[in-house]
């Protein structure tokens, strides 16, 4: 088993590097045109994958410059605390299950049914009859 181990870490290290070459954009490879690298991984087995990773590595640090933003972007509101997405919500609410604030004046009586007029004889009157006359 031990001596297939340098076999299995030069083939697992020049299947990492060659795939890795392959995604590389064409833009981004350090120094030499993608087919060259890619026989370069193939061809030499210990030195072919450690070289590519190590271009890569240092092609990328350069590259790579943290840019801090001019001012930090603006926090988004959360949606309880957004008007317009409250105002929003107004048209899928019930309105049979929503209470409505008092309103500030008061309403019109109705005008059907005076206040100050008094009863008529059909309806009975205020008085109770206790039966002793």
């Amino acid at each position: 088993m031990v001596r297939f181990l340098p076999f299995l870490i030069s083939l697992v290290l020049s299947v990492y590097a060659l795939f890795s070459c392959i995604q590389t954009p064409d833009d981004e490879v350090p120094h030499l045109p993608k087919l060259v690298w890619i026989v370069i991984i193939v061809f030499v087995p210990f030195v072919g994958p450690i070289v590519w990773l190590l271009a890569q590595r240092s092609s990328r640090v350069g590259r790579e410059r943290p840019v801090r933003p001019a001012r930090p972007a603006p926090r988004s509101l959360a949606p309880d605390d957004d008007p317009d997405f409250l105002q929003s919500l107004d048209r899928y609410r019930d309105p049979r299950t929503t209470m409505k604030p008092p309103e500030d004046t008061p309403r019109p009586k109705d005008p059907e049914t005076p206040v100050d007029e008094t009863p008529t004889g059909d309806a009975p009157s205020a008085e109770t009859d206790d039966g002793k006359s």
